[in-house]
């Protein structure tokens, strides 16, 4: 949705008017002044009290309300994130009639910046694989009132970003939710290609002989199992003067088996969704171009299938990776980070300023963080401030785990170099540890865990179910502050 921001609500005939109030003695307390009255008019019609998920529809004739409620104050990110979504679904019933949205008192304008992209989001559904189209999808413009104090003059620039994010995460969740029949590597990179094409961004593919040259025995381990070849996509982003120069690498396994190390057969549908760091990494690409962002961006994705065919790599394989290291496979259900090795070690050729990789590594990072946040891992502790403080800025929040050198011990082989498991415990963390070993020396380097975060089965913390788009906003905010603009005038 397009995003169309005023300072006071329009004088429009036959809009569906929303407003979100917190729960309260008088929940209408904290709409717009200039609908006080008929908020007012339709909480005693509708014995509307604010709880959250609480919707009512009423008001004068001719002048009707869509309340949405938000619980207790304050409410959080996940709370505006399912509160948004649901409003305008509802509103959206209402074919042809104008959407506004007025956000009352409660909020900081640092808040509202960051539910703007939440806004334009707020129609997202996927439905190509519907015999009819969800209502409303893509259904154009909403206005929007902010809350007092914040002005819609100084927010222009914040919409046109939040408008930038939203399609990029619509292209996210897209590719994330189509079916692995459909989206194999080939497909995941002409998805690629038609968003750089758009964006105007330099795209380039290695093809498997490109990759054999140059010598990523990981990423081609784990695709030797399947009859689909890999491919390692490229794209840059490069502004006028750049202020640095960041990487962003992302897991691109199109569909994961397990391998030989077969994954039960109970959710393994979900394992669709195993490319969502690599589709994170180009959303990121696309939204710094659209910003306009100062910084020099590169996307990297290794990208395969992990299945278990005649000639597929076995347990105690050893594998030769790029930078000449070896590892002995354990698990090829521990396939994640092979291919994420060879991508760390072919960002030494961009000189990067910083170095982050997204993946959905390891089911062990639900059982430590839950559906609640990603995690982070890095040995550099500005570097995780900052991610941590944009992911409290945006709502895509991230929670630090240790790199001490002590767990290189759990990845230790007899055989090989390392391995690419280190048993049960501590199992996010090994992982991060086994991507350590491919860092380019002196890079300051994050591990980002999303398996918990990157998609989910149903509505959790807000997001909805499917694909969503994690990390985007994160990284663009994060971008903004390692590498800010120049100051105006």
């Amino acid at each position: 949705m397009r995003i169309r921001l005023t300072d006071s609500p329009p004088r429009v005939a036959a809009a569906t008017r929303v407003v979100f109030l917190y729960e309260g003695r008088d929940p209408a307390a904290g709409s717009p002044a200039a609908w006080t009255s008929g908020v007012r008019a339709a909480v005693r019609a509708t014995g509307f009290t604010g709880k959250e998920k609480e919707l009512a529809a009423g008001g004068p004739p001719g002048r009707d309300f869509l309340l949405c409620g938000l619980g207790k104050a304050p409410a959080s990110a996940a709370r505006w994130r399912s509160a948004l979504r649901k409003a305008v679904r509802q509103a959206l019933e209402r074919p042809g009639r104008p959407i506004v949205l007025a956000f009352g008192a409660g909020l900081t304008e640092d808040a509202f910046r960051a539910l703007l992209p939440q806004i334009a989001l707020a129609d997202y559904a996927f439905d190509r694989y519907k015999s009819s189209r969800s209502p409303g999808r893509g259904a154009g413009r909403v206005i929007v009132v902010p809350p007092p104090g914040v002005s819609a003059r100084s927010l222009a620039g914040a919409v046109r970003e939040a408008e930038a994010i939203a399609e990029a995460v619509r292209w996210v969740r897209d590719v994330g939710n189509t079916p692995g029949n459909d989206l194999g590597p080939a497909e995941l990179a002409g998805e690629a290609r038609a968003l750089c094409k758009r964006g105007r961004i330099s795209f380039r593919v290695l093809d498997k002989k490109a990759i054999e040259r140059e010598r990523m025995g990981g990423l081609l381990g784990v695709n030797a199992g399947s009859e689909r070849p890999p491919v390692f996509l490229v794209g840059e982003y490069a502004p006028p003067r750049p202020k640095g120069t960041a990487v962003l690498v992302g897991k691109g396994i199109t569909f994961d088996t397990g391998g030989i190390s077969l994954k039960p057969a109970p959710s393994m549908g979900e394992m669709k969704y195993d490319m969502m760091g690599a589709a994170t990494v180009f959303g990121c690409l696309a939204a710094a171009k659209a910003s306009a962002l100062p910084v020099r961006l590169i996307a990297l994705a290794p990208v395969t299938e992990n299945m278990p065919g005649g000639s597929a790599q076995r347990p105690g394989d050893i594998l030769r990776m790029r930078n000449g290291k070896t590892v002995e496979v354990d698990n090829t259900d521990a396939e994640g980070r092979l291919i994420l090795g060879d991508a760390l070690s072919y960002a030494e050729k961009f000189s990067p300023d910083v170095l982050l990789d997204f993946a959905t590594l390891t089911g062990a990072v639900l059982i430590a963080l839950g559906h609640e946040c990603a995690a982070v891992m890095t040995d550099d502790a500005d570097l995780a401030r900052a991610l941590e403080a944009a992911g409290e800025a945006t709502g895509e929040r991230i929670w630090r785990l240790p790199l001490w050198p002590e767990y290189r011990e759990n990845i230790r082989s007899e055989w090989a170099d390392m391995k690419n498991t280190g048993g049960r415990a501590a199992g996010t963390i090994n992982a991060g540890i086994f991507l350590k070993e491919f860092v380019p020396k002196g890079v300051p380097w994050a591990h980002i865990d999303v398996a918990g975060v990157a998609h989910f089965e149903k509505e959790q913390s807000g997001w909805p179910p499917g694909a969503s788009g994690f990390g985007v906003a994160l990284t663009l905010e994060f971008l903004k502050k390692r590498f800010p603009a120049p100051a105006a005038g």
